[in-house]
């Protein structure tokens, strides 16, 4: 089905931009390829993976607004807006996630990035949705693409930036697959970053049941009202979102019987010189853990998923929960930022320069 008639005026003759078709293999080959050409020897996280593409997308009741380009039956362009809720300053909003583009190397630079662009707006607009968040890495041509539709005039605003801090578990394999530079390893090595974690034994954390849905519920929807701008949840999804297998695990803290802490996480490749494993963390919520269970409970996060063969744990710094006790974890600021940015469609809000945002990380 032919979406947008236009797209010859842009030398795109013969490409159709429509619903995805579901090739999520084909999606991943192409993804990569141009993802490669982007990063040269740099490490980048395979957001693309078949396993987590899947976890995102099929979740969900209302179907993600999910659209490719194609070129006959090959995949050339891809872009994923995934609905969500979020309590700003007190009022529900209906929002999309939009992320995950991508198009293949051979067809940059030909104006398919904007049109597909132009039609994910064209749909928000249809489903009224308020706002859409896109997370954007400095310096690539994503980002380069955003500045220039925000320079012409369209409706983007910065809302923060969120630093990453990470824990290296595995050092050597660490620098063999990242590539560090030299002056990187020294100073990993200088802050005691090569140093493997020692969990406190009388803090535990436990796998998450089914039981414990509604306890996570309460822990996370809390952050509405606390948190400027901040996710809400639906008990069935929130389900979905936190056990996935060979995706998204979540461990548990309990004191006397009750739920008092969760930490979810989602496993990522990371692909540098070698294919790598790690731990990102999703949704934290510790709110009545005292200081010494705290470091405790990051440290039992560490083990376990260095046990599951994790290298390293990724967080994007969001301030939406109290992140000490990581950097006493050795937690260190990693080497990469991103900039969330919003698309605001509802003239009544603003989202710039927003200090604590609650959201998934992608």
């Amino acid at each position: 089905m032919m979406i947008s008639r236009s797209l010859g005026a842009n030398n795109l003759s013969g490409i159709s931009i429509e619903p995805f078709r579901g090739e999520y293999e084909e999606l991943q080959k192409m993804a990569l390829l141009s993802w490669r050409d982007e990063y040269g020897m740099d490490s980048f996280p395979n957001f693309y993976r078949p396993a987590f593409l899947r976890f995102l997308f099929e979740r969900k009741s209302d179907k993600p607004l999910l659209l490719a380009a194609y070129r006959g039956r090959e995949i050339i362009s891809f872009l994923a807006n995934l609905p969500q809720s979020f309590n700003f300053r007190g009022k529900i909003y209906r929002a999309v996630y939009s992320c995950l583009m991508v198009t293949r190397k051979e067809w940059l630079r030909r104006g398919l990035g904007m049109a597909i662009i132009r039609e994910a707006l064209k749909n928000n607009r249809k489903h009224n949705f308020d706002f859409a968040l896109l997370t954007l890495e400095p310096g690539h041509r994503s980002t380069h693409m955003i500045n220039k539709l925000k320079e012409s005039g369209s409706p983007v605003e910065f809302v923060k930036k969120n630093h990453v801090i990470a824990r290296i578990l595995d050092y050597d394999r660490v620098i063999h697959s990242e590539n560090l530079k030299t002056w990187e390893k020294a100073a990993l090595k200088l802050i005691g970053a090569h140093r493997k974690p020692k969990p406190n034994p009388a803090i535990s954390l436990r796998e998450y049941r089914a039981e414990d849905l509604d306890a996570c519920l309460g822990l996370l929807n809390d952050y509405q009202g606390r948190i400027s701008l901040a996710l809400v949840w639906e008990r069935e999804e929130l389900a979905l979102e936190l056990d996935h297998p060979d995706v998204s695990q979540t461990l548990l803290f309990e004191r006397d019987g009750e739920v008092k802490g969760l930490i979810n996480f989602i496993y990522h490749e990371h692909l540098g010189q070698t294919r790598e494993r790690w731990a990102w963390v999703n949704h934290v919520a510790f709110p009545d853990l005292t200081r010494r269970e705290r470091k405790g409970f990051v440290l039992a996060f560490l083990k376990y998923v260095r046990a599951a063969g994790c290298i390293g744990a990724v967080e994007w710094m969001r301030n939406y929960y109290a992140q000490a006790p990581f950097f006493r974890a050795r937690f260190f600021p990693y080497f990469r930022s991103v900039n969330l940015v919003s698309w605001t469609l509802n003239p009544d809000i603003s989202l710039c320069n927003i200090p604590d945002v609650y959201e998934i990380q992608i």
